[in-house]
């Protein structure tokens, strides 16, 4: 059994949370994200009636992207019985990156800024993640250097196969698209695709990294 002090430290800390929770510092139709108790961390929690998302994999893939310097650290997973209300607690990255500027609220406006998200999409690919929903709320850039932070991994998943090839192609084609080489991405990921349906699976691997590989070169847009 539950010690009565532990009980009683969890339902002061339960209490903390649900204050720090009433201020949030963002969120969303599926979640809400708030100071934890700890200093220099921020919770993300589950809402009840929201997205029915894997918390454990999300954390998980988040610690990729972090380990490559691209998403905030995680510090752990809590869950509860029905995974309602599982939150991830992570490092509190605002003090040096800040919201990215956004057209009409929705993309982020920066050409060579989304170059860059795209080649951190890429990168990630090629570890076998896949990162969607991009949208400039899910994203915040270094204070400095303009570096992308990316946030929120709840529509995120490991990729094999042609699946990795497609995400690999797809960041590599936005990336194109953003530096203002839009055709050279059209007809790039037209081959990988072409390959892929034709069954050459390493081909359009290596393909879809020879793309990347130009990719990462871009350091301005045209």
């Amino acid at each position: 059994m539950r010690k009565a002090g532990e009980l009683i430290n969890e339902f002061l800390r339960e209490g903390k949370l649900k204050d720090n929770r009433s201020t949030p510092i963002g969120g969303g139709a599926y979640g809400v994200v708030f100071q934890s108790d700890t200093p220099g961390n921020v919770m993300k929690q589950g809402i009840p009636g929201g997205f029915d998302n894997d918390f454990v994999q999300e954390a998980d893939l988040q610690s990729v992207a972090a380990d490559m310097g691209f998403a905030p650290r995680v510090a752990g997973v809590e869950r509860f019985t029905g995974g309602i209300g599982d939150r991830i607690e992570m490092q509190d990255v605002r003090g040096n990156f800040e919201p990215v500027q956004s057209i009409q609220g929705l993309y982020p406006a920066d050409p060579m800024f989304n170059v860059r998200s795209s080649q951190q999409l890429g990168q990630l690919a090629l570890k076998g993640v896949r990162l969607d929903d991009r949208k400039a709320d899910n994203m915040m850039q270094n204070k400095m250097t303009g570096r992308p932070m990316q946030l929120d991994f709840g529509i995120a998943s490991r990729v094999t196969a042609e699946d990795q090839v497609m995400a690999l192609a797809d960041a590599t084609e936005d990336g194109f698209r953003a530096a203002g080489i839009g055709d050279i991405g059209d007809i790039f990921r037209d081959t990988v695709y072409d390959l892929i349906n034709g069954g050459q699976l390493a081909e359009a691997m290596d393909v879809a990294k020879q793309g990347f590989s130009r990719l990462q070169k871009i350091k301005q847009v045209a």
